[in-house]
């Protein structure tokens, strides 16, 4: 609400009609059991036409134009209520996400990951954004310290309790999470 005199650019576009199962559009990490499935899934098109290049800006702050490309919920890491430290055992669980984003790296130096962090629903809308963009820092840091992902790949942009996981105002650990999109084709 404070970027002045920016306009949504989703609101250009006709409402998102998939043409394909949910399971193809949105990865749950958490029942992943080959890693290959990563690189396979985050190397698909968008799920429509790109009707124009979108600045990271616009594709960080519009759910419309976010929503035109697959995303990959790191379902497997949850956050402490209040917290934004990964676990040291948590960090084997971004392997397979990891290597595939070095391997479409390799193919493509200018690879651009979306990582967004979000909240559950408790605690005040600037506490949470905060909260959220920490949460998505520490896993792009981790992607970058632990498995050399270039930070310069990697935009991170908190939600806060925007986009909730499960809707309810309760604290629930299934929305404090990380969820990653490959953004190069917008």
């Amino acid at each position: 609400d404070r970027r002045g005199g920016w306009r949504d650019p989703g609101q250009d576009l006709p409402p998102l009609r998939l043409t394909i199962p949910a399971n193809e559009y949105i990865l749950d990490a958490g029942g992943v059991q080959d890693e290959d499935v990563y690189y396979e899934f985050l190397e698909q098109p968008p799920v429509e036409p790109v009707r124009r290049l979108y600045s990271v800006d616009e594709v960080r702050y519009s759910a419309r134009v976010r929503d035109s490309v697959r995303r990959v919920e790191l379902d497997t890491i949850n956050f402490e209520f209040g917290s934004a430290t990964i676990t040291d055992d948590a960090i084997p669980r971004l392997e397979g996400v990891a290597n595939a984003m070095n391997k479409l790296l390799e193919k493509n130096p200018g690879e651009v990951f979306l990582i967004e962090g979000h909240t559950d629903a408790v605690g005040s809308n600037e506490a949470n954004l905060a909260l959220s963009d920490r949460r998505a820092e520490s896993i792009a840091t981790a992607l970058t310290n632990v498995f050399g992902i270039p930070p310069e790949n990697m935009v991170t942009q908190g939600y806060g309790k925007r986009y909730l996981k499960i809707q309810t105002q309760e604290p629930e650990r299934q929305n404090r999470r990380v969820v990653m999109r490959r953004i190069t084709p917008l």
